[in-house]
Order: C-alpha cells, then sequence, then structure tokens
C-alpha cells in the first residue's frame, strides 16, 4: 500500500495563492495544486495559511495518488501524518460510521469517515425504493451512516453501502407501549390504596349530577372520609354557616351560583377550608379566567373523568402540598407574571425606553373595552403603586390614550391637571411629569404606553418623535406575538381534529367487548342464582375485565383532555407527559406500523411547566416524524424513541432534555435551522408552521429545541431543553 512512509516527497515552490488553495512549482518545472483542505488536518482561513506559506515558500509535500486531473494534486497535512498508515489496521468491517458528504455525481456521493478518509458510496447501494438522483438525495454536509464495502489499498479506495437501518430498540429499552392500560396491575393497585391510611377529613361534595355525587362520596367512604353532599351552592353555603369542614369537592358549572363563586365565598369566608374545583377539560376551557384567578389563590383542579386513586392521591399526597397561602399577603399581593422569550421583546422595548428618557417608572396597559378592564401586562422601573387602584384607572387617562388615541406630554402636574389625573395619582401617587401615547395594534385590546417621573421634566421634539416611534415598536412586537398566538391556536384545533378520530376510533373498540362483556357477565350472575356452585372466579375475572375497559376509557379521555385544555402552570413528571403522548399517538403509529418506544429514566424528573404546551410540542415533532416514516418506508415502517434527561444539575436552575429519535429519511445538515421557519416543510402537503409554533411555544416556556443529529437514510433526533423551574 502505497502510504506516506514509503511514498518520495516532492519539493515544492509557492508561486500563487488562490480560493482553492496554493499553486506551487516542481522540480521537473510542472505547476500543481495544494488544495485548501490538504495544506493543514487543522481548520484554516484563507489569511492564515497565505501567512504562513506565502509566494516564494520553499517544502516538500506528498502526491495525492487517487487525485488525478490536468495538474498534479500535492498534500502538506500528508507530510504530518496520513490517516491510510493505520486507520485499517484491526478493522471490522461490521462497524458503522457516521460519515460527511463531501461531494456528489449522478453515480455516488463521496463520504469522509476521517480526516482524510473518504470513500464512494454508488447510486447502486441505495434502496431500491430511493427513486431521487444522488444530489437530491444527499448534500454537501449531510451525515450518513455507512459501512466499509471495499477498500483498494493500492489505489486508496473504498467502496461505502448504507448501514442497516437504526434499530431504536436496543439497549435497555422496554417493549412496545401500544396499550392504553398503565404498567401496574390497577386491581392491586386500587386495593393497595384502599388499604392505605388516610389521614381522617370532614369533607363536603357540592355536586348536581346524582351519579357523580354517589361515586365520588362511595369512594370517599372507602378511603374512610366523613362526607356530606349537596347539589347546589346555595345549600352548601347553608350548611357552612353552622358546620365546619376540611375540603370542599365543588363542581365548577352548578346551577345557579357557579362553582368558582362558590370557591371564592368559602376562600372569604372559610379560609381553614381546602377547596377543589371539579370540572371537564371543555368547561375548564369555557371558564379559562375564572380558573385562573382561583388558581392563583391556590385552589386545585380534578379533571372528569377521575378514577379513584385521582382522590386518593389527593387526600395522600397533594393536600399538604396544595394548600393556599392565607393572610393579606396571600390574598392581595399582584406580581407580575414570568415572561416568555417572545414577550421578553416588549420588556426589553419598555427598559430602553426607560433608560432612553431617563425616567422612573414605564408602564404597558391594556384596556378590554368590551368588559371596560384595565390591565398592566408589563412594567419597568422602581416606585410605589396602589394595585388596589388598578380598577379606577378606567376612568383615567390611561382609557382616553388607550381607547381614543390621544396623546399628551405634561412636563408638571399643575392644579388644572389634578382632577383628571385624580384616579391615576391614586395608582401611582409620586407622578409629577406623565408622558401618554396610544399603541396601534390589530389586537381586539386598546394599549397605552405610559412614562412617568417624580420630578418635572421637558420634554423636546425629540423625546416626543421617540415616544411615536417606541409606541409603534410596540404595537408590532404585540401584534407579531398575537399572530404567533392565533397560529399555536389554529395548529393546535387542527392537532386534535387530526387526534380525535384516532382516540374514537380506540374507545369504540373498548365500548363493544365492555357490551359484551356486561351481557355476560348479566347471564353468569342468572346462573349463579340458580347453581351456587357456579364458578365465582371467572364472574371476578369478568368483573376485574369491565374494570379495565372503563379505566382504560377514562384514561384516554384524560390523556385527550389535557391537551385540549388551555395552558396553565402545573407541577409535572416528564415522563407521565411522555406517556401521554405515546397514548395519543397510538392510533396513527398502529396504521403506519411505527413502533413508539421510552426506557424508563433512571430518574424521576418532575418540573413545574405547562402541560398542554409541553404535550402540544411532543405531539408535533412525533406526529412529523410518523408522518416522514410512512413516505419513506410504508411498507416496513418505523420506530420512535423518547429519552429524558437532567443537565446542568450543578447550576442553580436544572434543565430537562427530552430526546426524540426516529429512524426516518433524515434531514439535510444545511435545513436544521431553516425547517423552524414559519411555512417552510420538506414534504409536497406540509404546512410549515408545525415546527415553527413548537419553536415557538418552547420560547413561552423559557425552553429551546433543535435538531440534535440527523443522517441522511437513517434517522433524526430532535432535542427539547427547558428549565426545571420551581
Amino acid at each position: 500500500m502505497p502510504t506516506a512512509k514509503n511514498r518520495p516527497p516532492i519539493h515544492i515552490r509557492v508561486v500563487r495563492h488562490s480560493p482553492q488553495g496554493l499553486y506551487v512549482n516542481l522540480k521537473n518545472g510542472e505547476t500543481g495544486i495544494i488544495r485548501a483542505r490538504e495544506i493543514s488536518w487543522a481548520d484554516q482561513d484563507p489569511a492564515q495559511w497565505r501567512e504562513t506559506h506565502p509566494i516564494g515558500w520553499e517544502g516538500y509535500a506528498l502526491p495525492v495518488p487517487d487525485k488525478k486531473g490536468d495538474i498534479p494534486e500535492l498534500s502538506l497535512r500528508l507530510m504530518e501524518y496520513d490517516p491510510w498508515d493505520d486507520f485499517f489496521e484491526g478493522l471490522d468491517r461490521e462497524s458503522v460510521f457516521v460519515g460527511m458528504v463531501t461531494g456528489t455525481y449522478t453515480y455516488g456521493a463521496f463520504i469522509e469517515i476521517e480526516d482524510g478518509i473518504i470513500g464512494l458510496l454508488r447510486k447502486s447501494q441505495l434502496p431500491q425504493k430511493i427513486q431521487a438522483s444522488v444530489p437530491d438525495v444527499f448534500w454537501h454536509g449531510d451525515k450518513v451512516a455507512i459501512r466499509i464495502l471495499e477498500v483498494d489499498h493500492e489505489q486508496r479506495h473504498i467502496e461505502f453501502t448504507l448501514a442497516p437501518p437504526q434499530n431504536l430498540a436496543d439497549g435497555q429499552l422496554p417493549v412496545e407501549r401500544h396499550s392504553f392500560a398503565g404498567s401496574f396491575d390497577e386491581e392491586h393497585e386500587l386495593e393497595s390504596l384502599l388499604n392505605s391510611t388516610f389521614p381522617n377529613n370532614r369533607i363536603l361534595v357540592v355536586e348536581d349530577e346524582p351519579a357523580q355525587s354517589t361515586a365520588v362520596c362511595g369512594w370517599l367512604r372507602d378511603f374512610g372520609q366523613s362526607v356530606e353532599a349537596f347539589p347546589s351552592a346555595e345549600d352548601a353555603l347553608q350548611f357552612l354557616s353552622t358546620s365546619e369542614i376540611d375540603i370542599a369537592l365543588v363542581d365548577a358549572g352548578l346551577p345557579g351560583m357557579s362553582g368558582t363563586e362558590l370557591a371564592h365565598e368559602i376562600y372569604e369566608k372559610h379560609p381553614q377550608t381546602q377547596v377543589v374545583i371539579m370540572t371537564d377539560w371543555a368547561r375548564a376551557n369555557e371558564l379559562q379566567e375564572a380558573m385562573t384567578n382561583t388558581q392563583q389563590q391556590g385552589f386545585q383542579f380534578l379533571y372528569k373523568p377521575f378514577l379513584p386513586e385521582d382522590l386518593a392521591n389527593y387526600l395522600l399526597y397533594n393536600q399538604d402540598h396544595g394548600s393556599r397561602t392565607n393572610g393579606t399577603n396571600g390574598k392581595h399581593a399582584i406580581k407580575r407574571p414570568s415572561i416568555g422569550d417572545s414577550r421578553k421583546d416588549i420588556h426589553t422595548l419598555l427598559a430602553r425606553c426607560r433608560k432612553k428618557l431617563g425616567m422612573e417608572q414605564v408602564f404597558l396597559f391594556a384596556l378590554d373595552t368590551g368588559h371596560r378592564h384595565i390591565s398592566i401586562p408589563d412594567h419597568v422601573g422602581e416606585g410605589s403603586a396602589n394595585r388596589n387602584a388598578i380598577g379606577r384607572l378606567i376612568y383615567s387617562p390611561v382609557r382616553d390614550v388607550a381607547e381614543d388615541g390621544e396623546h399628551f406630554f405634561i412636563e408638571e402636574l399643575g392644579e388644572k391637571e389634578q382632577k383628571r389625573f385624580h384616579y391615576l395619582l391614586e395608582f401611582a401617587p409620586m407622578i409629577t411629569a406623565c408622558i401618554g401615547a396610544p399603541v396601534p395594534t390589530n389586537s381586539t385590546l386598546k394599549y397605552a404606553l405610559f412614562v412617568v417621573d417624580r420630578h418635572a421634566r421637558e420634554f423636546s421634539s425629540e423625546i416626543k418623535t421617540y415616544m411615536e416611534g417606541m409606541s409603534l415598536a410596540i404595537g408590532a412586537t404585540l401584534d407579531k406575538i398575537s399572530l404567533k398566538e392565533q397560529a399555536a391556536l389554529i395548529q393546535r384545533s387542527a392537532l386534535m381534529g387530526n387526534l380525535t378520530s384516532g382516540m374514537i376510533h380506540e374507545i369504540n373498540n373498548l365500548v363493544t367487548p365492555l357490551q359484551y362483556d356486561a351481557n355476560h357477565l348479566r347471564r353468569s350472575l342468572a346462573r349463579a342464582d340458580k347453581d351456587p356452585d357456579h364458578d365465582r372466579e371467572a364472574i371476578k375475572a369478568e368483573i376485574s375485565s369491565i374494570e379495565r375497559e372503563i379505566r382504560q376509557i377514562i384514561n384516554t379521555v384524560k390523556i385527550f383532555g389535557k391537551i385540549a385544555k388551555k395552558p396553565q402552570s402545573e407541577i409535572l413528571k416528564v415522563a407521565e407527559i411522555i406517556e401521554d403522548t405515546i397514548v395519543l399517538l397510538t392510533h396513527l403509529s398502529k396504521q403506519t406500523k411505527t413502533k413508539v418506544y421510552f426506557p424508563p429514566p433512571e430518574q424521576i424528573i418532575i418540573v413545574r411547566n405547562q402541560a398542554a404546551l409541553l404535550e402540544q410540542i411532543l405531539l408535533n415533532i412525533s406526529l412529523n416524524a410518523i408522518q416522514q416514516i410512512s413516505e419513506y418506508q410504508p411498507a416496513s415502517g418505523g420506530a420512535i424513541r423518547f429519552d429524558i434527561e437532567l443537565i446542568d444539575e450543578v447550576k442553580e436552575e436544572a434543565v430537562c432534555r427530552i430526546l426524540i429519535h426516529d429512524n426516518g429519511p433524515g434531514i439535510h445538515a444545511s435545513l436544521w435551522e431553516k425547517i423552524f421557519e414559519m411555512g417552510y416543510s420538506t414534504r409536497q402537503d406540509g404546512s410549515g408552521i408545525g415546527l415553527y409554533i413548537s419553536r415557538s411555544l418552547m420560547d413561552e416556556i423559557g425552553g429551546k429545541i433543535y435538531v440534535a443529529d440527523s443522517r441522511i437514510l437513517s434517522g433524526t433526533t430532535f432535542a427539547l431543553e427547558f428549565p426545571v423551574d420551581f
């Protein structure tokens, strides 16, 4: 084999620099070229190698044996080290290499598996199903998983073949998860819960549907609780006027006084009572504003349909952790909500405005013209503000600016302005100088930008122009945020539509067996009445079967409800979010022969985040992978695998990482970022919105999503990273 050790070096002299490399004169008078990649093993920019090898530089280089062009090609880096000297010693031909495409032609693609080790993957080695030309399949810079087919040491030539499809079930992976049933034995789990020692509680159940009330009260009594039940809020309040209770389970949709109104009544008049609101995901969305307010005060929720273990887990674990904050600070403290990445732009603009003008505080007010209500989406600066006066700002110049589009620049509040600014001064007593400017948007809300200071100020024409420009910038940013939110809502609705047919299909598959089992049980019980020796174990087995089928239906509806309800921050087990996602993918994964794996994580990872958003993101990535797999290999199908881990644990805020692997067609390296752009899709019928929305949603929760790795014709790995955030 002609290695660097036995090939004689050639004397050279640099005569010209070009973007391609160094042109050199050889001893025999010929002109040769040393391409940029052959100058050094280290990556160098042209300025560097022009400096180290100026015109006139002399030295020695080795010929590149597999290059037979019009002029000789040489290499300086082979004088340092030739990888062919030892790369193939003891090489296992079954080894899989992940190489990078360096060039494509109609007959095949050249792939580099190690610095200086380049071979050819011929078109004949591609699967027959690949009808596209080689330059369309492989792009420069793509990764490809290959094996070595042949090696010609004399010619320094390598032939590659594609590596077998990635087997995502390799390693310590569990069996495929396609069942709605949990991994535990439900009957034994429930029996274990019934035998648990529960805290003794006096519980009030307020539920207007008799069947629901009977079930909830029955389960609670099975858990040793003292229970009183009423069908209306009015009856419950009358009972509470003479009795004390520990826990109130309140249905959100009560007739007359609603459940959320009852929750507030109990909160005010019976602060020692824990309140749990029972509702389904559809009503939760209808009552989102009211429920958000109650949740901020510390109330908990149980989403229907729920199972006895949901009640048991509340009694055993959640009650202590869900205690609301009593006292003045807990009831009246107003905090600005945490800012998602897309809303940080607004905060940055407000901070820039305050710095530019040198004033104390900047407020962005929002006016709901329908409800005549003013809120504060964001503000920057230090200074006192009377939060109890926010409701009366509707009678202040804030309304004039937001709704009527009025501008004003008041350098010093005088007696003339005191009356008009009465309610604004009640909100911020320190105001002496004030600027108010409307913020133009396409939103149904009206916005106003206020900049205030405790000292008198002079406002030049430059400042007035700056405020107009800042208002336009904030308005454009608000419209951008609104567009993202609307796109996310539309995509979420489309996602639910995609999943609904599968959910209905799976539930229908359970309903018929459930009906059969119920009828069969009725006949078995009739025979047991006539024959005392009838097999009672068989009857017990039938009852267990019915319970399992009912449980599967309830679990299916619960999981679907998580993504259907509006997002809210909550404490989550990351593994459960992934397991729920897998259940929602069941029907489609079966249709496309896509196996889904989720190895048990090494540790339980708990985060505070928004379950609905995380599931939407996971579903977007997973559905995209399934669609790609079904187009690439419809006959054989493919696989998806989820992995989770904690990273950056040494920092104050640990980060959770979810990896989603697939063995689909892969993504060209140059598109790893482009696929997240609005409207871009690698599929002809793709909307180009799913990955864009996924990145936007990750921004909202302070995380990031990116392509961690991808190999053409053998799969892609997406990474989701977000803070644990307690």
